[in-house]
């Protein structure tokens, strides 16, 4: 039997673009999921694989779209490079060009406060503050603290997403523990932001940060939605090349596990 091999070497390696994608986006929110003030190093993590999967994901759509409109020719490293790793500008650019296709996705200026802080959050520590630690240590740093970000993030998310009802109860569920221990425990923790915890706050901020994850999961699971199917609508222009190898996968079937559900987001714990 004789198999026929007509993929070009550009649907092989943007193939493993997609593998790569998949796992980073779906490595990191599952780790989002469970970080909280005491797991720390579960922010970073996230941070580390949704800054380049969501980064790769701006990439690939601009590849594709540069090869549809130019003769399959991908473009120069040069030009992929103007980029750098400018997260925030590569939504613009995603945005530009789901305007050209009537797709649906919104600006970068037309987004909410918070989806706005999470885009920024992620471009930044895929430009700079991936390094804060280290360079923090010999210099004065102008950029925030990536867990500084985060907290406001957090904070931002329990003000407009979680019920008041259920942060009460936590905060209440908290408060019990922590008078039953007051006068025999001393607390000596710090938040995200490196400031010292009470022991009320040690108690109740991991609860209020897992349920504040769960509506950021919510909010990135929601940028990523039109992302994937602005990227359907350019993969399926790889079918009106029939008279050569074919140029691209089908990227959007690597995120087919993006379910923009809210009930069926906030019971998900693992991805996908």
């Amino acid at each position: 039997m004789i198999v026929r091999q007509d993929l070009a070497p550009s649907f092989l390696l943007l193939q493993q673009e997609g593998y790569l994608i998949s796992s980073c986006l779906t490595s990191g929110l599952t780790e989002l999921r469970g970080s909280h003030v005491h797991n720390k190093g579960a922010y970073y993590s996230s941070l580390f694989n949704l800054s380049i999967g969501i980064e790769r994901l701006l990439k690939s759509i601009v590849i594709i779209d540069h090869m549809i409109k130019n003769q399959l020719a991908a473009p120069t490293t040069k030009q992929l490079k103007s980029y750098g790793h400018n997260i925030k500008e590569l939504y613009g650019a995603a945005a530009s060009i789901a305007t050209e296709r009537n797709s649906c996705l919104c600006e970068y200026s037309d987004l909410q406060a918070i989806d706005k802080e999470l885009i920024d959050l992620l471009s930044d520590f895929a430009a700079t503050t991936r390094y804060h630690n280290l360079n923090a240590l010999s210099s004065v740093q102008k950029y925030d603290d990536p867990l500084a970000h985060w907290e406001r993030i957090l904070l931002l998310t329990l003000k407009e997403d979680v019920p008041d009802k259920r942060k009460e109860k936590l905060l209440q569920q908290a408060k019990a523990v922590a008078d039953e221990i007051s006068d025999i425990t001393a607390t000596i923790m710090q938040g995200l932001d490196k400031s010292p915890l009470s022991t009320l706050e040690a108690l109740s901020l991991p609860a209020l940060h897992m349920e504040a994850a769960k509506y950021v999961v919510l909010r990135i699971i929601n940028l990523l939605s039109p992302l994937r199917d602005l990227l359907s609508s350019l993969s399926h222009d790889a079918y009106k090349y029939r008279d050569c190898s074919i140029p691209f996968p089908q990227m959007q079937e690597f995120l087919e596990w993006i379910y923009a559900d809210k009930q069926y987001v906030l019971r998900k714990r693992k991805w996908p």
